[in-house]
């Protein structure tokens, strides 16, 4: 049976829509509950999530206990943060603010094996996971997602599509929306923000790159999905967490109105 790597390449490439949680809490036992609710695919996030890199391996391991296929948010485009998290494990990274091709160019480098990167070998835990075959598959199965966050990546978009060896974008709508319109919004349903969404899009899906995006799930969710998203993060343990707590206690003291998860703040 094909592994969790191999499974969610090969989904991916077959055009299939796939769900992604997102793990913000340190400990594996979050990752386990959400790999075991069903998403598809787990993101550790190692920039704005609490697990830092000492639990990285930890969390990987609760992962794999799952169904689910394990990603890593990286901390930023730093060639040694990459190259770990796909030594430990990771089936894919997802690297924050890449705004231009050069950057884009960087990415892939560091998560390529020579001859058509730079990442140093010494796949250690990735061995264990998926076999003694791994590297000979790596640079083929591993999955690459630039994010576009900013204004300025947007004015590069073609440029960063257009760089080889990328698997597709992810689509950062705090940050973006922040830096087209002075705020932070995860609904990119309207504005500036909804027309840049649609964009990415549309402009990955024309070069067989798959697009990806955050949300906190639900109709967020479901919207992306119908604008053409194939990896959609749709929840992350702390806001559902935080969303099952304030809806309890809103039906407790009598405001069910406020029981909703978006009511509170974007743990993003």
């Amino acid at each position: 049976m094909p592994d969790a790597l191999a499974r969610l390449h090969a989904r991916l490439h077959a055009g299939e829509t796939l769900l992604n949680g997102w793990l913000h809490l340190p400990g594996g036992v979050s990752a386990e509950i959400m790999g075991r609710a069903g998403y598809d695919a787990l993101t550790i996030d190692l920039q704005h999530g609490l697990i830092g890199d000492g639990g990285l391996v930890a969390t990987l391991q609760a992962i794999a206990a799952t169904p689910a296929a394990a990603l890593v948010r990286a901390p930023w485009l730093h060639p040694p943060d990459l190259m770990r998290a796909l030594d430990a494990g990771a089936a894919g990274v997802i690297c924050p603010m890449i705004e231009t091709r050069e950057q884009a160019a960087a990415l892939v480098h560091a998560c390529r094996y020579a001859p058509h990167g730079g990442r140093s070998y010494g796949p250690t835990r990735a061995r264990l996971s998926y076999g003694g075959e791994y590297p000979a598959r790596a640079d083929e199965q591993t999955l690459i997602f630039a994010m576009i966050e900013t204004h300025r990546a947007l004015e590069n978009l073609e440029s960063i599509l257009d760089t080889p060896g990328l698997s597709g974008v992810y689509v950062g709508p705090a940050d973006l929306s922040l830096s087209l319109s002075g705020r932070a919004s995860l609904d990119f349903r309207e504005g500036e923000t909804a027309a840049a969404v649609v964009r990415i899009a549309q402009a990955a899906t024309a070069r067989g790159l798959i697009p990806g995006i955050f949300t906190q799930g639900g109709e967020l969710a479901r919207h992306a999905a119908t604008l053409g998203y194939r990896f959609v993060t749709a929840g992350s343990d702390f806001a559902l967490l935080e969303g099952a707590a304030r809806s309890v206690l809103a039906d407790l003291h009598g405001h069910p109105s406020a029981s909703s998860y978006a009511a509170g703040p974007p743990a993003y």
